[in-house]
């Protein structure tokens, strides 16, 4: 009977139940409790992270997504308006060689390529800039930037004529939303595919 008990106690001792490992992992949270870490970069400034504690707490922890497509849509927002002010100064400043029609396409084409570069210097800089894919040279990463992004422009142009021909929309409502949905597109390819994580097979290093 006594050996039975002895037995039972040892058993007890070496394999603790459920509820005493919940005890004991309540006393090491009152002694040291985890800290959660914010899942956006602190910033300098004590005001601005204490907002961004405050949108983490209300998003669950998704503050810096959020910050990332801020700055994404501010980036975007600049370079399409560099994107204009080349094809103006193009149109401008340099005669037509061929036609107008030729003249337009290509300002058009040549903002939307440099505005691209500068949108990649920026976000890779700032937007992605702790993302895995940095791992890669920049060159790498420039040019999947470069593809999403001339595979975004095509988006636009083919969800605006969808909208405009099939729903006989107005152009520029059409092109609004085309912008929109493409937006989305960029930001979230962007992350699953200019930057994603570099596997350790790749032969790019």
């Amino acid at each position: 009977m006594d050996q039975s008990f002895v037995q039972n106690n040892s058993k007890e001792i070496l394999n603790p139940s459920q509820e005493v490992m919940e005890e004991l992992v309540e006393m090491v949270d009152q002694v040291a409790p985890l800290q959660q870490l914010p899942s956006y970069r602190p910033t300098r400034w004590a005001l601005a992270n204490t907002v961004l504690d405050q949108v983490d707490h209300i998003t669950k922890g998704r503050a810096g997504s959020l910050m990332k497509f801020t700055s994404f849509l501010i980036i975007g927002g600049t370079c399409a308006v560099i994107n204009l002010i080349i094809m103006a100064a193009y149109t401008h400043l340099f005669p037509v060689l061929v036609s107008p029609t030729f003249n337009s396409t290509f300002a058009s084409l040549l903002g939307g390529e440099l505005s691209l570069l500068v949108n990649f210097a920026l976000n890779d800089r700032y937007t992605f800039h702790d993302a895995p894919g940095q791992n890669r040279p920049w060159y790498i990463r420039m040019c999947r930037f470069n593809l999403t992004g001339l595979v975004g422009l095509v988006l636009t142009s083919v969800i605006e004529s969808i909208l405009n021909s099939a729903l006989h929309m107005n152009s520029l409502i059409a092109q609004a939303i085309a912008i929109i949905i493409v937006l989305f597109y960029n930001f979230f390819f962007h992350q699953f595919f200019t930057y994603r994580r570099v596997k350790t097979a790749d032969v790019v290093a």
